[in-house]
């Protein structure tokens, strides 16, 4: 009697052990996802406001601001779940105020701003893949945004991609045919021709630095004939100029 008593309660502390095992590793891996999900958002509405602050690089639309705001008030809405955040429903309340701001009296400024240098350009090129990148998800999240105008937004951005290298490139192209470099000036002209013609999306932006590489390619083509035609000519008169000496100076024929 003893015996099966005391084998009765080693299966049940065996038990008891395992199930309070089960409940700390329960535990453990809910306080792990919950601080997966607290930093996730914050570190979301870090880069949401970081992109927010840099407007003045690239154009802004309306309807990228309004998936930008409503990403932070999602992320702000998981910090609930934080024992430690402070003020969450103050700051949902600002973020809501300021998507309703948007909503009514945004006015968009889309024009394009080509880049200074390069260095300009690639920190353009970085913040509009991180963009892109943030609309798709956003998409799949369920952001409350149109999920057309978001596809609109993201080809826009897509062209912008494209005024970006154009611009660039054609400030390089600039730059070669000033430093006489002809035929690397050629094959950089050549490339963003190409480029704009295979381009989907097109604008008359693009249409004008088309019209531009064309016109430098045709001065480009037009300076090197005029080269050709001097180095013709002045070939000539080097070998005019040299038989006239042979005729004066060359040895005088017996007669």
């Amino acid at each position: 009697m003893f015996i099966t008593v005391a084998v009765i309660f080693i299966v049940l502390a065996t038990f008891l052990l395992i199930m309070y095992n089960m409940y700390v590793d329960y535990v453990a891996r809910r306080e792990s996802d919950l601080r997966m999900l607290i930093n996730q958002a914050r570190n979301i509405i870090s880069e949401t406001e970081e992109l927010l602050l840099n407007q003045s690089q690239i154009p802004f639309s309306k309807v990228l601001i309004l998936v930008l705001r409503y990403r932070i008030l999602n992320a702000l809405k998981k910090l609930k779940a934080d024992p430690h955040a402070k003020h969450i429903e103050e700051k949902i309340n600002e973020q809501q105020r300021l998507i309703n701001e948007v909503k009514q009296n945004y006015t968009e400024d889309l024009a394009f701003r080509p880049p200074e240098n390069d260095a300009v350009a690639i920190s353009q090129l970085r913040e509009i893949r991180r963009l892109r990148k943030i609309i798709y998800s956003e998409m799949r999240a369920g952001n409350p945004v149109d999920p057309v105008s978001c596809q609109k937004e993201d080809r826009r951005l897509q062209l912008l991609v494209l005024k970006v290298n154009i611009s660039n490139l054609l400030q390089r192209t600039l730059e070669l045919k000033r430093l006489h470099q002809v035929g690397s000036c050629r094959q950089l002209i050549t490339k963003g021709l190409d480029v704009i013609r295979k381009s989907p999306i097109k604008d008359n932006w693009l249409d004008e630095k088309a019209m531009s590489l064309t016109q430098i390619l045709a001065d480009i083509d037009k300076e090197v004939k005029e080269n050709n035609r001097k180095e013709v000519e002045q070939h000539s008169m080097d070998e005019e100029s040299k038989k006239e000496l042979d005729e004066l100076f060359g040895d005088k024929k017996k007669w």
